[in-house]
């Protein structure tokens, strides 16, 4: 009877792995590394090609109904989150306004967010703009310190660090009512080796990587 039982236990081990299988997903992406972006309740995740999750659903990843021009290649442009050279997007808004980092594979922050704007990585490198703080003076009439602010776009490695300054300085005012949409990232891949920047008078720079 006891055989008889774990018999049954046994052969229904497969049935009970099989209904694992993630359930009212409103939107299903297509598989890129091994990885596929689902959405669900408004957040979304990854699972792998076993049907695991590999990233927990959040509200973090970017996504978007509309996307920019065919020239930007910044987070307006991403329609939904997609894994790149093993690094997801992920957005952090810090005094309201909007900072971009990565997550790996696992859904652990590997790039804080910190930069005003990034691009997917694309062999081992993304764009990003990598903001600058110069201290003008003080009011101490308001009691306020004055700042101005600017950012470069720059080529990152997959930990973060800076390899290339590569368009800039652009002037930039940090409010919410300025930076309510990141910055455009206007560039284009030439070849695997060579990318096309727009630099801030609004002509293209080309570089070697």
């Amino acid at each position: 009877m006891k055989s008889g039982l774990w018999l049954t236990v046994f052969l229904m081990i497969p049935l009970l792995t099989f209904s694992q299988v993630i359930q009212d997903l409103d939107f299903i992406g297509p598989a890129n590394e091994g990885h596929i972006p689902v959405l669900k309740n408004n957040k979304w995740g990854f699972i792998n090609s076993q049907g695991e999750v590999a990233v927990n659903f959040r509200s973090d990843l970017i996504h978007n109904e509309k996307i920019s021009s065919k020239t930007d290649v910044g987070v307006d442009s991403q329609q939904i989150p997609s894994m790149r050279d093993g690094r997801i997007i992920i957005k952090k808004v810090i005094d309201q306004i909007p900072y971009y980092g990565f997550i790996d594979s696992s859904g652990k922050t590997v790039i804080e967010p910190e930069f005003l704007n990034v691009s997917n990585f694309n062999n081992g490198y993304a764009l990003a703009l990598k903001i600058e703080e110069k201290f003008l003076g003080r009011n101490d009439l308001l009691d306020i310190t004055i700042k101005s602010y600017n950012y470069d776009v720059v080529l990152i490695d997959r930990e973060g660090e800076v390899k290339q300054y590569l368009a800039g300085p652009f002037p930039v005012g940090i409010s919410r009512e300025k930076l309510r949409e990141a910055p455009r990232i206007e560039a284009r891949w030439v070849s695997e080796d060579l990318i096309a920047v727009k630099n801030p008078e609004k002509k293209w720079g080309i570089h070697k990587i």
